[in-house]
């Protein structure tokens, strides 16, 4: 409940955010904020050199921990650095390319954006191996609290409603997580800075990370495709909208965030106690369960969107359902896909995402000359269908089959019916909503022995914490 508790505040403060941009920012400046967005995105997953992910993987079998966080992060910061020297004499050419407009301090201010957020990344890893989630929770909501903070004030008809004004705000927010961060793990970072590594420290990680360099960029790619495709293809309002709708998606993003913070690290400590990892199999069929309902019910209340944003942006509610789809199925592939990282064959993440980046990118280029917007949302409800199924298969392959009809049938219904609300939901005779309405009592039926299972699970878990005899045990659960 701690570590869930940022994800489901920050997404509730989103919900205020989003509207507030889009009304007081005209929508060319909301579309460039999207390509900061996807910038700092791809900064860091490119930076990190995919040790963040060897952090995670490693931490269990490291006694110098101090020495582990220094060895990931030393490589990326170190190359960071060294591209922002490389670039210097093409700050004016790489601004226009992004955002249209020649001025240098975009993308200054842009790399400041990278820089801090790299950072975060690794200090946010100390909070969640810890299990702090209280810690995790709360360097997530406060930024968001300031952002919303300085919008406001930015609201007042004394300031000028510029792309300046907004990208500095997130840079402040972004800045407040770095020292909210670096002030929670001061104990964790600061002995590190002293610690001794070695190069062969640093070569066995890198050799997990440098394959999930590759995945990583071409995650990128698959999740940034429709923002290059429409600010390359289409107009800066189209990007505008798509913006909007992929955050309004922001419930599957707490789903997403929740499941993947606590997913990879429980994975790892399974494996590494002889755990039977055939309650994966259970784990992916209730994961299902949470996916479909999500879906189904961002169907059902999408239209509420009209009342929050500007006349402008009506199409987000048809929009925002292939959106979420993104989310739900990254989050349903990451149990499906944990025979990959068991087997450490980092390799078939990278052409999983490569086969999906193609897709998107093929549909992409189809569909978003003529159609801007939709075309891009559809491309991604499609690449992201394909992701899913290519790191499933993958997973079957190299580690054990498991049951996969079910979890395709479902998955491919929703897109389909998301895809469908998109075309058909404007000329229906029936509002759309509730036709994802009639989905909710045959979802409840499908699953009801996934939602059995879960609420026991759930009342012997606060049955168990609220028992007095345990109140001393430790974090295995023994006393």
């Amino acid at each position: 409940m701690a570590f869930a508790f940022g994800p489901i505040a920050t997404a509730g403060l989103g919900l205020l955010t989003v509207p507030a941009i889009a009304w007081i920012f005209p929508p060319a400046d909301v579309g460039r904020l999207n390509m900061v967005q996807i910038s700092v995105s791809f900064g860091v997953l490119l930076f990190n050199l995919g040790l963040d992910r060897a952090y995670i993987r490693e931490y269990h079998e490291w006694n110098d921990r101090g020495a582990l966080l220094k060895a990931c992060f030393v490589p990326g910061f170190a190359l960071l650095l060294l591209v922002m020297v490389l670039t210097f004499p093409y700050d004016r050419r790489i601004s226009i390319w992004l955002f249209g407009q020649g001025h240098v301090a975009y993308y200054w201010i842009l790399v400041a954006c990278v820089m801090a957020s790299f950072v975060s990344r690794f200090l946010s890893l100390i909070l969640r191996m810890q299990d702090r989630g209280l810690a995790f929770s709360m360097s997530q909501v406060l930024p968001k609290i300031i952002l919303l903070l300085i919008l406001g004030v930015l609201a007042l008809p004394v300031f000028s409603k510029s792309f300046m004004a907004l990208e500095i705000a997130y840079l402040v927010s972004l800045l407040s997580v770095l020292a909210i961060y670096m002030w929670n793990t001061r104990r964790d970072w600061s002995p590190a800075l002293t610690t001794a590594i070695s190069q062969a420290q640093i070569r066995g990680l890198l050799s997990y990370g440098v394959p999930l360099i590759f995945a990583g960029v071409a995650y990128w790619g698959l999740d940034a495709t429709s923002s290059v495709a429409l600010r390359s293809l289409s107009t800066l309002s189209e990007l505008a909208v798509y913006s909007v709708s992929v955050s309004f998606a922001g419930v599957g993003v707490v789903f997403q965030t929740i499941f993947t913070v606590l997913w990879a690290p429980l994975v790892y400590k399974w494996v590494a106690h002889g755990v039977d990892m055939r309650r994966v199999d259970h784990i992916a069929q209730q994961a299902l369960a949470v996916v479909c309902a999500i879906w189904i019910l961002s169907g059902v209340f999408s239209w509420v969107t009209d009342f929050v944003l500007p006349a402008r942006y009506l199409q987000v509610k048809y929009f925002m359902l292939c959106c979420i789809g993104q989310p739900l199925l990254y989050t349903l592939s990451e149990v499906t896909c944990v025979g990959i990282g068991i087997t450490r064959k980092s390799m078939l993440s990278l052409w999983s995402t490569l086969a999906a980046l193609i897709v998107n990118v093929s549909i992409s280029v189809w569909l978003v000359p003529s159609y801007g917007a939709a075309g891009a949302v559809v491309a991604n409800a499609v690449a992201f269908l394909a992701f899913f199924i290519a790191r499933t298969e993958a997973s079957a392959y190299v580690w054990r089959p498991f049951p996969r009809a079910r979890l395709y049938v479902c998955v491919v219904a929703a897109v389909a019916l998301s895809i469908a609300t998109l075309v058909l939901g404007p000329v229906a005779p029936v509002h759309f909503s509730f036709v994802w309405l009639a989905m909710l009592p045959i979802v409840g039926w499908h699953f009801r022995a996934e939602w059995l299972g879960m609420y026991r699970s759930l009342h012997s878990a606060v049955r168990l914490d609220d028992s007095p005899l345990l109140a001393g045990r430790g974090p295995d659960g023994r006393s």
